[in-house]
């Protein structure tokens, strides 16, 4: 019974390539919007598809009757680490790019003043 769950579940490296496919143009956004405001609305639908991913891994790791503890006795809390920690995924990225857009428009402000 539990090799038939493990099968139909995904692997991990399957949830990192989705949130990863998920957050590209989350980050491409941040990385091309200007202002304040387009700033704040993709953080906002980072951070939403964040929670939404993480609360859809946690429901399936531990919310589902029988099949949640099947889960974590046939996956492992490994499976269950990488598959809430990759719902993270959106928001870290779109954080980082953020921050390093800042970051260099910091830098290119200052070259021109020198």
């Amino acid at each position: 019974m539990i090799a038939e769950i493990t099968d139909k579940m995904e692997t991990a490296s399957t949830w990192w390539f989705l949130a990863s496919i998920l957050s590209a143009p989350l980050a491409y956004a941040a990385f091309r919007v200007t202002s304040k405001l387009g700033m704040f609305v993709v953080i906002v639908l980072a951070g939403g598809l964040s929670f939404l991913m993480t609360l859809a891994g946690l429901q399936e790791a531990f919310f589902e009757d029988e099949f949640s503890q099947r889960a974590q006795d046939g996956a492992g809390r490994q499976w269950i680490a990488h598959r809430i920690v990759s719902g993270c995924l959106p928001i870290v990225l779109v954080s980082i790019t953020i921050g390093l857009r800042h970051r260099w428009a910091k830098r290119d402000c200052q070259e021109r003043i020198t």
